[in-house]
């Protein structure tokens, strides 16, 4: 195998150089990280990850013991704690017992202690044997089955299983069922003992009767068996796991049995399964509090709690507040985006639950707010979707307020996201609508590139600063400029970031984070709109040198394919078109991408709203679409499809945010981003009008026609006078 020598001695270069490139430390020349890269791939050098960690002299490895990971809800634990703890620069090492307390104890013997930082553990070990985990010379966190006593600085999480048992209890006489069989882990446990517990305080006044089965993983299937060859002919068969679940499944198919209602604990599922009912314990969640809990007790020195007890999910795809009534049909007038794509994908489920049709009508945008204007009491739809910039002209005039139909803001209590009402729902502080699929402005970066050491040098040699994702418009200026081959060469992409201005109301909302940057909003304390000022030629200026090292383009989505086929390092666009990157098939970005807040720090808010037609008949069913939309089942179902949803839910569904590496930015972005004057109120101010004005004027800067100063007083004129025409 080659060494470090043998690499020095093929390119050229001293041993300190081939030491300093494959650590990642010191620095040096493009030339040379060439010569030591080529080099190294030419002798077929494969770096020991372990070693460079012992060099660091800093342990980075967190062992995770686990009984199995073909049990989902373990496999989907491990998932977001090794993604959620890579990110922090740790890495995870996976170990499984099957529940064998000797493969355990085997386990933690052979753990390579001197590298460890953490260890993370679903033990099957019990008395004197679990005093193995308080000799390891680092903090051990427990999940799920927590040992007797606690060595301080330890921790233990788990989810609530006495309440899980009682919900399960519930769930039980409300089907009415009398004949019970819990199949769970060992009974010795003291999660187990929890879930019976409960299922038996549930019960304890009813007729039904509990029949209790356990086994460890490994003996799940033999189990199963007895199940079905026992004499009692169960009602519903209740299993602590998936695993076991799939094994009573088959079991009954072999025998050729009569399968009865089956119900299971199991990881958060966005799709359900048809032949059995899960009752949800987002294990995803946990992996990542578990992984946030470690990183801040590692690096920030803060204490590991003792205990910390999650809520479990519970059923899915349960709507009490929908109530069934006759037939009916709904229509819905909406824009052609991902998000009305993936509500259509949703609506065969509205219907079976609510035994109401939508129909949808989607337009393109212009068309969209011209038949908005031409409703009347002859002529309308029952829910209608526009972009959240027509609210404060259009808003009164289409909807009704949202109380009058019975729809007020306790009804989504702490779901939605920071700010929506504000910017998505108030007209002259009466509730019109609600978010429909919000939309902020985001920065997509290819990661790859800004991790690349030759490139980090190049860099760092032609700004004499390092190369990061830029946080204000300047080194925004300076990284598309370098990844742009006409000003440099080198660059692997054609251009360094693109410019959407299609429209005049898109190449605005393109713009305008540039002029917030250097701006305190658009307009002052007094309410005066700002145009022609010389914060605003400066953005324009800005904005004009960009322009050298962008491609031109008509609308967001175009940004997000030039983006995908890799023609350029970076992009700005608005969130409800990132998941096209993943989900087209030309895509040549997928795992290298990364997402920040936009440089500069002033994001716009966008996207859609929706409300209830002022001339719509048909209140009550729309009342249950807004109670079927805005449930969190459906909201994380939706942005798994592609599309965006309002409330905190989708955000916090680890499996969207590690499918989509956007949703964080976002999550970010929204809690800080504007639109129009913001908190200042300005009477009779109009988003449109203010908007087609400044985007007219930088179409006219973008294609030379006009200077920045003659542009700026362009879009004072335009304004002024769309202002003055509305007075009249």
């Amino acid at each position: 195998m080659a060494t470090i020598k043998d690499i020095a001695r093929e390119a050229g270069v001293s041993h300190g150089t081939v030491s300093n490139v494959l650590n990642k430390t010191g620095k040096v020349s493009v030339e040379k990280i060439q010569l030591v890269l080529e080099a190294a791939k030419r002798l077929g050098y494969m770096p020991n990850a372990q070693a460079q960690g012992l060099r660091r002299r800093t342990p980075t490895s967190v062992a995770v013991i686990l009984p199995s990971l073909r049990e989902d809800t373990y496999l989907d634990f491990y998932t977001a704690l090794q993604l959620s703890l890579q990110e922090s620069g740790y890495e995870a090492s996976v170990h499984t017992t099957d529940d064998i307390a000797g493969k355990e104890e085997t386990i933690l013997e052979t753990l390579p202690h001197s590298s460890l930082t953490a260890v993370v553990t679903i033990s099957c070990l019990s008395g004197n044997c679990i005093a193995r985990y308080e000799e390891l010379p680092c903090p051990v966190v427990f999940i799920d089955r927590e040992p007797d006593t606690l060595k301080p600085g330890n921790g233990f999480l788990s989810f609530d299983f006495l309440a899980a048992g009682t919900a399960l209890g519930q769930y039980v006489l409300e089907q009415g069922w009398k004949k019970i069989a819990l199949f769970s882990a060992p009974g010795a446990l003291r999660f187990t003992k929890q879930l019976s517990a409960g299922l038996g305080d549930a019960l304890e006044d009813s007729p039904a009767s509990v029949q209790r089965f356990t086994s460890d993983f490994s003996l799940a299937v033999n189990k199963a068996f007895d199940i079905v060859q026992s004499d009692t002919d169960f009602d519903v068969i209740i299993t602590g796991s998936t695993l076991r679940a799939e094994a009573v499944v088959s079991a009954y198919s072999l025998a050729a049995k009569p399968q009865p209602a089956i119900v299971t604990l199991g990881s958060f599922r966005s799709f359900p399964l048809p032949y059995f009912s899960t009752y949800e314990l987002d294990y995803s969640l946990m992996g990542a509090r578990t992984a946030g809990l470690l990183t801040r007790h590692l690096q920030e020195q803060k204490p590991l709690p003792a205990r910390t007890i999650l809520p479990a999910k519970g059923f899915s795809f349960r709507f009490p507040q929908i109530i069934r009534q006759k037939p009916q049909t709904l229509t819905m007038l909406t824009l052609d985006t991902p998000s009305t794509s993936s509500l259509e994908k949703l609506l065969p489920m509205f219907e079976a639950v609510s035994d109401i049709t939508l129909k949808l009508v989607p337009m393109t945008y212009e068309d969209l707010h011209t038949q908005i204007n031409m409703l009347n009491q002859n002529f309308t739809y029952d829910l209608i979707r526009m972009d959240v910039a027509r609210l404060d002209t259009l808003g009164k005039k289409t909807y009704m307020p949202l109380e009058q139909a019975g729809i007020t803001p306790d009804i989504l209590p702490q779901k939605l996201i920071h700010r929506a009402y504000d910017n998505y729902s108030l007209v002259d502080g009466t509730i019109y609508s609600l978010p429909f699929d919000p939309s902020v402005q985001i920065f997509l970066y290819r990661s790859d590139l800004f991790r690349d050491d030759k490139l980090s040098r190049a860099y760092y040699e032609r700004y004499h600063e390092p190369l990061e994702v830029p946080r204000s418009v300047d080194q925004y200026l300076r990284v598309a400029e370098f990844f742009t081959a006409s000003a440099n060469p080198d660059s692997p992409t054609r251009y360094g970031t693109t410019i959407t201005c299609g429209a005049a109301a898109t190449a605005a909302s393109d713009f305008l984070p540039y002029y917030l940057a250097d701006s305190c909003g658009i307009c002052d304390s007094q309410g005066r709109i700002q145009l022609d000022t010389p914060q605003m030629v400066r953005a324009m200026e800005k904005y004009l040198a960009m322009a050298r090292f962008s491609t031109q383009l008509l609308w967001w989505r175009d940004n997000v394919r030039q983006f995908a086929d890799g023609t350029v390092a970076c992009t700005a666009v608005y969130a409800n078109h990132a998941a096209y990157v993943i989900n087209s098939k030309h895509s040549n970005v997928v795992g290298k991408i990364g997402a920040s807040v936009i440089p500069g720090g002033h994001p716009l808010l966008g996207g859609g709203i929706i409300g209830i037609s002022r001339y719509s008949r048909k209140i009550d069913a729309c009342r249950q679409f807004f109670h079927w939309y805005y449930s969190p089942d459906v909201a994380s179902l939706l942005v798994r499809l592609g599309g965006t949803s309002p409330l905190v839910d989708a955000f916090n569904d680890f499996k969207n945010f590690s499918l989509f590496p956007w949703l964080g930015a976002s999550k970010k972005s929204f809690e800080i981003g504007v639109r129009g004057t913001g908190p200042v109120t300005v009477p009779g101010f109009s988003i449109y009008r203010y908007e087609f004005a400044l985007g007219t004027a930088v179409r006219s800067l973008l294609t030379g026609v006009m200077s920045p100063a003659e542009a700026a007083a362009m879009a004072r004129s335009m304004y002024d006078a769309a202002d003055e025409g509305r007075q009249r």
